[in-house]
């Protein structure tokens, strides 16, 4: 289990999920899988979410 956001328990496979099916921004993510929404408001996660955005467009 590779966690992104941990306020949510957000897994890796699930972003890379989303921005596979079209999700190309921090927001459109954030929108389709509800990561970067917890207490922290994605100040741990964001970082990570966008690498991963790049990485799978």
């Amino acid at each position: 289990m590779d966690l992104v956001c941990l306020c949510k328990g957000i897994e890796k496979d699930i972003i890379i999920k989303s921005v596979k099916d079209g999700a190309d921004t921090f927001e459109k993510v954030q929108l389709d899988t509800e990561a970067g929404t917890g207490y922290c408001r994605a100040s741990r996660c964001k970082c990570k979410i966008e690498e991963l955005i790049r990485e799978n467009k």
